[in-house]
């Protein structure tokens, strides 16, 4: 198979989990809106609620031009304090966050350059792996995303882990 070819493969196995989890996605922020902290975190928290569970895996995507790009996927046993975290710091910019925000937001605003969207999955709201025959472990969810991701995309993560550099 030809590396565009297994590229291919790789991005229908990503996006056909996440599609098979779209319920679970909150939009936060569609393009050109300003991000609201507070909005999103009302929504994450209601989406927290409705699926409680000991541990989630996360994905941030950009929705551009009929396209779902991922940029960055984790997991958390306290999604909405780490989401308050990285929100805080994706406004204000500092450190390792100034990339997130030079890539999702226009340049000298907190407006979104395209439609974010932020999916969350519990631990048994997880349907299947991935990867074919893959446990279905957060930690092992989140570690074949990030390889399919970094494997079929273009667009780099900006989470580091996993990912070849």
């Amino acid at each position: 198979m030809t590396s565009e070819g297994d590229a291919q493969r790789k991005r229908v196995l990503f996006q056909t989990w996440l599609s098979h989890h779209a319920e679970r996605r909150l939009l936060l922020a569609s393009t050109e809106q300003t991000l609201n902290e507070r909005a999103v975190l009302k929504g994450l928290t209601a989406l927290v609620e409705s699926q409680p569970d000991r541990e989630y895996v996360y994905l941030l995507t950009e929705h551009r031009e009929g396209q779902i790009i991922p940029a960055y996927i984790g997991k958390s046993t306290t999604p909405v304090t780490r989401w308050t975290s990285h929100l805080k710091n994706l406004l204000r910019g500092t450190g390792s966050y100034a990339r997130w925000q030079r890539r999702l937001l226009q340049e000298g605003t907190l407006t979104a350059r395209s439609d974010l969207h932020l999916t969350l999955v519990g631990q048994t709201q997880v349907q299947f792996p991935p990867i074919p025959d893959f446990p279905t472990t957060i930690g092992a969810v989140e570690y074949q995303l990030i390889g399919l991701a970094a494997d079929a995309f273009q667009e780099r993560l900006l989470n580091h882990e996993g990912q070849g550099r």
